[in-house]
């Protein structure tokens, strides 16, 4: 597996000029939107709030977890009732694209994304991006005698015996990330023997991909993977906890949002206004409010408190990921954890 040093999109990049506003006309405080939002109730309320102050299009959102809102969308295909999905990783997009439960749109401003982050048929648009990272509490690594894991082979030591907590790949969009870069970075098989392996250490799967991160800021478990802004605020919400990156290389995740297919037509310019702004400068800064890195060149988040210049990115393949999603999620079901299990 080919593995490169993490340059995200906002370092070391030549500023480019931005879009000062939404591309849509909607924008005169006329018209509205229904979103399904799969990111935490802070990420959801402050984007719509965000969204509605610079647009004046009003937004009204259901949070779930990004499995649970593609249940949705598949269960109101026939009747969509929301024209907007916002947040959740990307291959939860791909496995709905694929399913031809989006609307393909291209986003004013998607021409200044790399394609590593783009939907070649724009049937969903990437928002912004974090590559995946251990959270750790130091007091409990200090009580263990181990140090911070740099290996996800360090997962499986004997050592962190019930101190590991990590989210379930059936409904987080986290946990799924964490299971496709094992299998992308040590092939199928030997990525589960290893997460058999790591499981033996498992106190709890979540449904959420942030809940593990706040049981290691509250000092439940030792370890979590998770995305580096989940780790980012618990660092700014004061808790015990640090960052460390697996050496042999990691996966990245990329937030989307996407026009939902047949969408309720009164809907379908406040959803495609939404995927213009928030490729604009005021809705990457929008992003960056908790932590999430941006997708446009030329933003930095001056908050940000992780070194990343570092750290080993592997050669994600978020396509590889979304089509395969439904296929690992079964096989870890049957395998190791069943979905039911989750908390």
């Amino acid at each position: 597996m080919r593995v490169r040093t993490l340059q995200m999109a906002a370092v070391g990049a030549t500023a480019i000029a931005l879009l000062a506003g939404c591309g849509s006309d909607s924008g005169d405080g006329a018209g509205s939107v229904t979103a399904y939002c799969s990111m935490s109730e802070d990420d959801c309320q402050t984007l719509v709030d965000d969204f509605t102050a610079e647009t004046g299009i009003d937004v009204a959102y259901v949070r779930m977890s990004v499995g649970e809102n593609l249940a949705r969308i598949k269960a109101e295909a026939n009747n969509p009732q929301a024209a907007l999905w916002i947040g959740g990783s990307a291959e939860t997009y791909v496995q709905a694209a694929e399913e031809g439960l989006l609307a393909p749109y291209a986003a004013e401003g998607i021409d200044q994304v790399d394609e590593i982050y783009r939907d070649p048929d724009d049937l969903w648009t990437p928002t912004s991006t974090a590559p995946v990272a251990f959270a750790s509490n130091q007091a409990l690594l200090d009580d263990l005698g181990v140090e911070a894991p740099t290996s996800w082979e360090d997962l499986a030591d004997p050592a962190f015996a019930n101190s590991v907590v990590l989210a379930h790949p059936a409904s987080s969009g986290t946990g799924a990330a964490v299971v496709s870069t094992l299998v992308q970075l040590y092939g199928e098989d030997e990525a589960f023997d290893l997460m058999k392996r790591i499981d033996a250490n498992v106190a709890q799967y979540t449904r959420s991909g942030g809940a593990p991160t706040r049981m290691v800021g509250l000092g439940e478990a030792a370890v979590s993977a998770t995305y580096l802004m989940d780790v980012e605020l618990g660092m700014v919400e004061g808790y015990d906890i640090t960052a460390s990156f697996p050496e042999e290389g990691t996966g990245f995740g990329i937030n989307a949002a996407a026009v939902i297919a047949d969408a309720p037509e009164d809907q379908i310019e406040g959803a495609e206004a939404f995927l213009d702004w928030v490729l604009t400068e005021g809705g990457q800064q929008s992003m960056m409010t908790t932590f999430w890195q941006p997708v446009i060149p030329g933003i930095t988040n001056p908050e940000a408190e992780v070194d990343t210049s570092e750290v080993t990115l592997m050669d994600y393949d978020t396509f590889w990921a979304g089509q395969h999603r439904g296929e690992l999620i079964e096989r870890f079901d049957a395998e190791i954890r069943h979905g039911s299990e989750a908390e």
